[in-house]
C-alpha cells in the first residue's frame, strides 16, 4: 500500500465556520489589544491597570487554546481545517507575544529567532506530510509544554518592571531569562521528538501505519 497525497482543496472539506474555529481565530485578534496594553505598561510601570489588562489577555489566549479543542470534541466540530487552524493560531500568538516582550522587556532576540525558525520548519513539514503523504501531523506533549512555557515566560518578563517599581527584594525574580533557557530546552526536545516521526514517514514509511485514526479506534484488549 502506498501513501496517497492530498490537495489544497481537501483542507476545506467539512465544516469551516464553526464555533471552535472562531475561538481559535479569536486569540489572534487579541494581539493588537495586547500590544496597546503592554506598550502603555512598559512606558510607565506605575500604571498597574495596563499590566492587569495584559495578564488578562494572556490568560484569555491560554484559555481559548484549551476551549477550542474542547468545544470541537463536544459539538462534534473536528475537521481537517480546524486541526491546522488551531496550531497556526498558536504559532501566531506565541511568536507575537514573544516578539513584544523582546521589544519591550529584552527577551533574548536569538531565542526568539530560533523559535520562529522552528515554527516555520514545523509548518513546512506539516504541509509536506499532508500534501505528499496524506497524513495530518499531531502535536506532541513537548509542543504543548512549549506553548505553556511561552505564556509563562511572557508573564515573567512583563512582571520584572513591576518588581522594580515595588522594589521587591528577590534576586531570583529579576532573572526571567531562566524561563527563556528552559523554553529553549523544551523546544530542542520537541524538535527531536518530531524529527524521529518525520524521519520514519519520509525515509521509512513502511514502518508507519497509514490510518492512524483507525489505529486509535481499535480496542486495547482482545476478547478471550
Amino acid at each position: 500500500m502506498t501513501w496517497q497525497g492530498k490537495e489544497w482543496g481537501d483542507l476545506w472539506k467539512g465544516r469551516v465556520f464553526t464555533l471552535s474555529n472562531f475561538i481559535s481565530a479569536f486569540r489572534v485578534f487579541l494581539l493588537p489589544f495586547f500590544f496597546v496594553t503592554i506598550s502603555n505598561y512598559a512606558e510607565n510601570p506605575s500604571q498597574i491597570v495596563f499590566l492587569g489588562y495584559s495578564i488578562l489577555l494572556t490568560a484569555l489566549a491560554v484559555f481559548s487554546d484549551f476551549l477550542d479543542g474542547f468545544i470541537a470534541r463536544l459539538l462534534n466540530q473536528e475537521s481537517t481545517f480546524g486541526r491546522y487552524l488551531d496550531p497556526v493560531c498558536d504559532k501566531l500568538v506565541t511568536v507575537g507575544g514573544l516578539g513584544l516582550v523582546t521589544y519591550f522587556f529584552d527577551f533574548p532576540l536569538w531565542i526568539l529567532a530560533i523559535y520562529i525558525i522552528r515554527e516555520l520548519v514545523g509548518v513546512w513539514f506539516g504541509m509536506f506530510l499532508y500534501l505528499k503523504r496524506g497524513l495530518q501531523g499531531r502535536p506532541n506533549w513537548w509542543g504543548k509544554l512549549g506553548v505553556g512555557l511561552v505564556s509563562f515566560s511572557v508573564l515573567w518578563y512583563m512582571l520584572v518592571p513591576y518588581f522594580r517599581f515595588r522594589e521587591i527584594d528577590s534576586e531570583f525574580l529579576y532573572h526571567p531569562e531562566y524561563s527563556a533557557y528552559l523554553l529553549l530546552i523544551v523546544l530542542a526536545l520537541g524538535v527531536m521528538g518530531y524529527a524521529s516521526v518525520y524521519w520514519k514517514i519520509v525515509f521509512d514509511p513502511a514502518t508507519v501505519p497509514h490510518d492512524l485514526e483507525e489505529k486509535k479506534k481499535k480496542p486495547k484488549y482482545k476478547k478471550l
